[in-house]
């Protein structure tokens, strides 16, 4: 009787030199004569060590299936407990913001010393840096939780991104930065939730003018994408991203300062906010980045179902 096995598997089972008898080997295999008696033993040998091997995989996949679950149930507690917050984190704030405007109005009269205005004007911004963070963690976390609905409709991209640039203008120009619109087609249409649209370029350009010194420029375009969806890109030459960051710039909470004497604003959550809005649209985001050269981020947004149906 003629049986073909591997070397490694033969060796594995059977390390007696005598029950060996190679006469060919090609690629790795050999045959082995043998009588009916030794292929039986050997039969129940292998349909054991099958069964060990299948034995360790089924509980090593039940290890890790576990091990996943625990994360995505600890993973989604996270994000609904801090979607159903938002009443109770915005609140004290909202208070605190409106009671130091009324106070920096001076409505019910003079503070008295100037340090007082000084004072609540330091309450009022600190107040406003937190709120807005807050609201950033709120969003992240309501669109992880699916608790963000995303309306898709046809957008007329150009005037939209015109008036987003123009609100940063005022940013822009504390630094001498140049913020160029570079979109050929008046009639381009961007297939996408409106807000989540504005909320996206808003917070890329914020991002590229923050990270840019000052004398530098930042450009966002448009064009058609080769299936039908749209292709956005902000690009600055500012201070980049270094290679080995790049990977998980797009965290929540990521933030790169390429050279240690640039400022660090806000908290990293500006393209983890992108990120979760670019894929809660079934969108692609790319990032490429050089040191002291500059950023390009570029999202794609798919066509319109229908359009994918055709």
């Amino acid at each position: 009787m003629w049986i073909l096995f591997s070397d490694a598997t033969l060796h594995a089972l059977v390390n007696d030199p005598e029950v060996e008898n190679r006469l060919q080997t090609v690629k790795g295999w050999f045959y082995v004569l043998m009588t009916g008696a030794l292929v039986f033993w050997l039969t129940r040998v292998l349909s054991a060590s099958l069964e060990t091997e299948n034995r360790e995989r089924q509980r090593a996949e039940a290890e890790l299936r576990e091990a996943l679950e625990g994360a995505e149930q600890a993973s989604r507690a996270k994000t609904e407990f801090l979607a159903t917050m938002s009443h109770e984190f915005r609140t004290p704030l909202n208070a605190i913001l409106g009671f130091s405007d009324i106070l920096r109005a001076q409505y019910m009269g003079p503070l008295g010393s100037p340090k007082y205005t000084e004072y609540v004007n330091d309450i009022y911004q600190s107040g406003a840096i937190m709120l807005a963070l807050v609201n950033d963690i709120l969003d992240i976390a309501e669109i992880e939780a699916g608790k963000r609905p995303i309306h898709r409709i046809e957008i007329a991209l150009k005037p939209l991104a015109d008036i987003c640039l123009k609100s940063f203008q005022p940013q822009a120009e504390e630094k001498a930065i140049t913020l160029t619109l570079d979109i050929a087609d008046d009639a381009l249409r961007l297939y996408a939730d409106q807000i989540c649209a504005i909320q996206i370029m808003s917070n890329l350009v914020a991002n590229a003018i923050k990270y840019t010194a000052k004398g530098g420029a930042v450009t966002l375009s448009a064009a058609p994408a080769p299936d039908g969806g749209t292709t956005l890109t902000v690009r600055d030459n500012g201070i980049g991203i270094p290679p080995d960051k790049l990977p998980t710039i797009a965290e929540p909470f990521s933030q790169v300062v390429a050279n240690p004497h640039h400022a660090r604003d806000g908290k990293g959550l500006g393209l983890g906010i992108v990120k979760s809005l670019v894929d809660a649209h079934g969108g692609e985001l790319d990032i490429d980045s050089a040191v002291d050269i500059g950023t390009t981020v570029t999202v794609h947004f798919p066509p319109p179902l229908e359009s994918l149906k055709n």
